[in-house]
């Protein structure tokens, strides 16, 4: 057995790396009954190898979501809590959120709001869940489909990140995991950055080592700033242009990815870097090239941008009708809480449309 790497934070432990599953048993000792929150591709695909990882775990219950972000709404949760009630889970059993972003994200936030909270912990089976959504306590759901309209901060009693459950993943989730790996390069790990430029991810042969670096970045930032008041902001680069994107083609009945919509977020927002900072257009070449070769652009046209721009304003980093963004002062360094003018936004999306270099 591999020595997987244990973080201990306040409040919430995380278990990194090959066996991580196996170095989860004693974590289930001090509850009564343990329930699992899954969709139907992860029962089928995931759930198996978490059974045959824990094989003494006795498993009281299995509540199956539909999968998609389309489903991440208030009727699946309603659903999650008839189900709770179903199986009398009480304060003293434990939840096991078994999936990727769209699980953790809705299974945390039915934990934490039936009879006041049942502890939960988060077994992230995506490249997206390992590095970014199961960690932070971040949970929520879709309402009048615009991205996380209600949700709250709860985090898990642990994260257990078990590179394993990858062997399962299709390539489109690969894809976009990618995306928030290539975000904690350019918004505090130069280094990370370094590893990475110039490959696509069907090129990256150490998964392993790239999931902890980015799990551990992220768990740096939220541990220092669990609320999003300051530090933790910088997260959010390529995730206000990428929400709306995400939000439009959701209304519009052809769902994308997250990161599909965060990688489109990453090159308009780099292009707001680079005018508001003037961070060098070399810089912004390169990371409009990396983000091309691994994601396909969308074809809104500049009819659709007014629309886009609507679901903008409900993003909540709006302060005093302004929006506020997450920006690159360079490769490796964000700053965020920087107010934009509406109209250097639309320039910057109209940029992403026109496929232009940085002039």
């Amino acid at each position: 057995m591999n020595n997987p790497l244990l973080i201990e934070t306040e409040p919430v432990s995380y278990i990194i790396g090959n066996d991580a599953i196996e170095k989860s048993a004693t974590k289930f000792k001090e509850f009564n009954r343990i329930i699992v929150i899954t969709d139907e591709n992860v029962e089928k695909h995931c759930l198996p190898v978490f059974k045959q990882k824990l094989p003494s775990l006795i498993i009281d219950g299995v509540i199956t979501i539909i999968s998609g972000e389309e489903n991440k709404s208030i009727h699946q949760l309603i659903y999650i809590w008839n189900e709770l009630t179903r199986l009398n889970v009480g304060r003293d059993d434990l939840i096991v959120n078994l999936g990727g972003g769209v699980v953790t994200d809705i299974a945390g936030m039915a934990a934490a709001t039936f009879k006041r909270g049942v502890q939960f912990i988060n077994f992230p089976t995506t490249l997206l869940g390992m590095v970014d959504a199961a960690i932070g306590g971040k949970t929520g759901i879709d309402f009048a489909r615009f991205k996380n309209q209600v949700g709250l901060f709860i985090n898990p009693t642990c994260v257990i990140i078990d590179p394993i459950f990858l062997k399962t993943l299709e390539k489109l989730h690969w894809q976009s995991g990618f995306a928030e790996v290539i975000k904690y390069g350019l918004i505090m790990d130069r280094e990370l950055w370094q590893k990475l430029e110039g490959k696509n991810y069907n090129d990256v042969d150490d998964w392993d080592t790239l999931i902890i670096k980015a799990a551990k970045d992220k768990i740096d930032i939220v541990r220092f700033d669990a609320l999003e008041k300051g530090i933790r902001k910088n997260l959010n680069f390529g995730h206000t242009i990428g929400h709306a994107l995400e939000s439009y083609y959701l209304k519009s009945g052809h769902p994308v990815t997250h990161g599909m919509a965060i990688a489109a977020g990453m090159i308009c927002e780099s292009w707001l870097s680079s005018k508001i900072f003037g961070m060098e257009c070399i810089h912004m070449d390169c990371i409009v090239k990396m983000i091309d070769s691994n994601f396909e652009r969308f074809n809104f046209t500049k009819d659709e941008i007014p629309r886009i721009m609507q679901l903008m304003e409900q993003d909540k980093k709006v302060r005093n009708n302004k929006q506020n963004f997450s920006l690159l002062r360079k490769i490796g360094k964000a700053v965020h809480e920087v107010e934009v003018e509406t109209d250097i936004i639309i320039k910057s999306l109209e940029f992403y449309i026109d496929r232009k270099k940085c002039d």
